[in-house]
This record gives structure tokens, sequence and C-alpha cells, in this order.
């Protein structure tokens, strides 16, 4: 950008913070299970947040999620070319190309799972795991979601102020795609050799007004997005600001999520976290 250019909002640097802990309910098991989230979040060279949550009935599902998470970053590295043409510039394409590159993420997931497996010699079904992810361009954000869990966009909105020649922003926080679960309660999606084309949510949304982004696994989704998605807690933009402000450590996040107000009335499942917040530019 020029020394006299107008500062814009893709021009904002980013900060990413994840975190993936384990559930009192795997502290307590006898003996005690390991935490079967992964969570990423990068900044470079672009920004990108990935959570993938191992099927609790998946007896190697924990290692499942950390490969997912691994491979995805790695391809999508290897293919930045092509994510650029697609979300960096001004047109939207109207060709389906965001559908065609999340069903060819989810797809390139569930290869690495066919590949752990037979090199372990286990079966898929032993490291399925759910999905989400975000990848964040100039122009556009690109999102997916297979299975539970919750994506979460922070959008600064204009609000009226006492000193009307003065502009004001506040946060709004809005969940992309449902609910992810099944016809009953503990019912869910994965990845792994029988998932289908439309049980992969995806879209693709305008990087206007946008300043944070939250992934979280339905553990941490317990206390800070509710069941349908209609309302999120604004904990969620306490912790984004404190992000962008260069506050805000992994450390903060676990003693949180091991509190005794986070952990009163949840499953005790396990909980993972990946954010990425950017400077509001009024």
């Amino acid at each position: 950008m020029s020394a006299d250019a107008e500062p814009s909002a893709s021009d904002a640097p980013w900060r990413g913070l994840a975190t993936a802990v384990a559930g009192l309910a795997h502290l307590e098991a006898e003996p005690p299970l390991p935490c079967q989230d992964a969570a990423l979040a990068m900044v470079a060279p672009r920004p990108l947040l990935v959570v993938a949550d191992g099927a609790g009935s998946a007896p190697a599902s924990d290692r499942g999620a950390r490969a997912v998470t691994r491979a995805l970053r790695r391809l999508l590295d290897t293919l930045e070319g092509q994510v650029a043409a697609l979300l960096d510039a001004p047109v939207a394409p109207d060709d389906g190309t965001d559908r065609q590159l999340a069903l060819l993420l989810v797809k390139h997931a569930r290869g690495v799972l066919d590949d752990v497996a037979e090199a372990q010699r286990r079966e898929v079904r032993d490291l399925r795991c759910t999905l989400l992810v975000a990848l964040v361009g100039r122009a556009r954000l690109l999102w997916l979601k297979v299975g539970d869990g919750a994506i979460v966009v922070e959008r600064a909105v204009p609000v009226t102020t006492e000193a009307e020649d003065e502009p004001a922003l506040a946060p709004e926080l809005t969940t992309l795609g449902e609910s992810g679960r099944g016809e009953f309660a503990n019912q869910t999606t994965f990845v792994d050799a029988h998932l289908a084309p439309e049980q992969v949510q995806s879209g693709s949304l305008a990087m206007a007004g946008i300043t944070g982004l939250a992934l979280m696994s339905d553990g941490a989704a317990e206390k800070l997005v509710a069941h349908d998605g209609s309302r999120v807690a604004g904990q969620l933009s306490h912790w984004l600001d404190d992000l962008r402000q260069g506050r805000l450590r992994q450390r903060d996040l676990v003693r949180r999520f091991y509190s005794d107000a986070f952990c009163r009335g949840t499953s005790g499942d396990d909980r993972s976290l990946a954010l990425l917040a950017r400077d509001i530019i009024v």
C-alpha cells in the first residue's frame, strides 16, 4: 500500500490463536482419554482456521483429527495460486468454483483418513472426525462445515452515538451453517468413507465489515452458541478484541475452559477454539 493510500479493511493485519483441551469427562475416564479435538489458526500465506473434532466412539479419532488439520494446511499452501484467484479477485466467480473447492478440501480430508487407516491397519471409522474450515481472502471468505460445532463471524456494524459527528462501530456475532446434528441429539455427520456431497455445508461471503472469526467444536459451543445458532455469547467478541490487541494467550482460553462457570451444566466434552481477528478501521 502506498504512503498516501486510504486504509481499507483488507489491509488490516490479522492475528490468530487456537487451542484444544481435553474435557473433564475424558480426564476423569478410566483410563483417561486423550483430547480428540485438533485446532489450527494461521495468518500466512493467508488467514486460515481449521477445527476437527474426533468422534467419541472412534478409538483413534484424535489421530484422524490431527492428520486432517495438518493435511489441509499443507494442501491450501500448495493451492495458494488458485485460492487467490477465487477469494482475492474483486468480482466473485459465478460458476460454483467456491463449492468445488470446498468439496475438494473434504475429499482430500477423507483421502488422508484412508491413508492413515491403511498405514495403521485400521478401519477408517476408527479415525473419523467432524470438520470446520474458514479460509480468508481479500474480497471473500470461504467456509465449510461437516458435522456439528460452530462457525461464528464477527462484523463491525454502525451504531448510533450521542455525538452524531463521530462514527462508531460495534461487534455483531452471527453463525454460518446449520447445527450439523442428525435426527437425534447425539447424532452428527463425520468425514469418513460414507460422507456424501450433500452432507457438506459450504458457502462464501464478502469480507466487507468482517473483523473476526471463530471456529469451535461442540464442546466449546455448549457455552458459547445457542443450540440452534440463534444467539452467540458476547464473550467471543471480548476474546477477539483481546486477540487483536495482542493480549490473548492460549493459557487464558485454557483457564476459562476449565473454570467452574464454563464447566457447569455441560457434557464435559473436549473443547477446541480457533480465532482470527483484525483491526477495526473506521
